[in-house]
């Protein structure tokens, strides 16, 4: 892929993205060869999971704009790679063909490399990595993953809006603290808010992930939290294909008993006009809108 093939040298990581880990890691270091991976329920120091390699942790991060790989040592701490380099040799899906990149030295001690995942999403990636001056260290290891659909904190604070406890902006009092609820994110106006909502979480749950939007216009309505989830699957308005959330909220339609998203009420007129074709092409995505309610 043409994209893979003109990697650029910076890594910018966004928040929010998650993905499937599998395979083993194998260590290259004279006392580490062969030694045989566990993988361990909790998250990394950058959200990625994490494997054993010998002695050490590699903790294995995708994101949209690229991978990053960190290595940390017994003691739970991040093992310095100032002076460190490396390879990625990446395999996508069942195809032969193999695509080596660079791996480079971050500021936060990772190795990574640039790449536009957004084109890989949903593709199983399959990589052989050398992860070499890991604190005097060479490390190889194998492993699979795959970038997945999610939301990130910016989408889901446009779509709940206000604090569920005092009603103010979400914003109005700095970053919102984002709390989990029964698996679900709520985010609050300050932290004092997040010990009222953890009290009553049945009443704040169903307060935003209830709640149906208010119609903007005739078959047009607010998107809110009670649609996160259609908004993660559909990602993008089958009008202008452009990202849900790039031009602000998106915005419902009830598409003959169909949720589609839109990304600007000037698509409304277009998915109206030609209801069939733009639920074919979601279709064709392998993209199901669910049932308008």
């Amino acid at each position: 892929m043409k994209s893979i093939a003109s990697a650029l040298a910076t890594l910018l990581m966004l928040s929010g993205l998650s993905y499937v880990n599998a395979q083993e890691h194998r260590s290259a270091s004279p006392a580490q060869t062969g030694t045989v991976v566990s993988q361990n329920a909790e998250k990394g120091p950058h959200g990625g999971t994490l494997q054993t390699v010998g002695s050490i942790q590699i903790e294995t991060v995708l994101k949209d704009k690229g991978i990053m790989f960190t290595a940390i040592d017994s003691e739970g701490q991040v093992m310095k790679s100032t002076e460190a380099s490396g390879t990625l040799s990446l395999r996508i899906e069942q195809k032969p063909k193999q695509y080596t990149l660079k791996l480079t030295a971050l500021k936060n001690h990772a190795l990574g490399a640039a790449i536009d995942m957004t084109k890989l999403r949903g593709k199983m990636l399959h990589m052989d990595v050398v992860l070499d001056g890991i604190e005097g260290q060479t490390v190889t290891f194998s492993t699979s993953a795959m970038l997945t659909n999610t939301i990130s904190d910016a989408m889901l604070i446009s779509l709940q809006k206000t604090c569920p406890v005092t009603g103010k902006s979400l914003g109005s009092m700095g970053t919102p603290p984002k709390i989990i609820v029964k698996g679900k994110p709520l985010f609050v106006c300050c932290a004092p808010c997040s010990v009222k909502v953890q009290a009553q979480s049945d009443v704040y749950l169903a307060k935003y992930y209830t709640t149906k939007g208010k119609q903007i216009r005739p078959g047009v309505f607010e998107s809110t939290l009670a649609d996160a989830d259609a908004i993660t699957a559909q990602q993008k308005c089958p009008v202008m294909d452009k990202p849900l959330g790039s031009m602000g909220v998106p915005q419902k339609v009830n598409v003959k008993g169909k949720s589609v998203f839109i990304c600007c009420a000037g698509c409304a007129k277009k998915l109206h006009a030609q209801p069939d074709k733009y639920l074919a092409l979601l279709t064709a995505q392998g993209i199901k809108p669910p049932d308008f309610e």
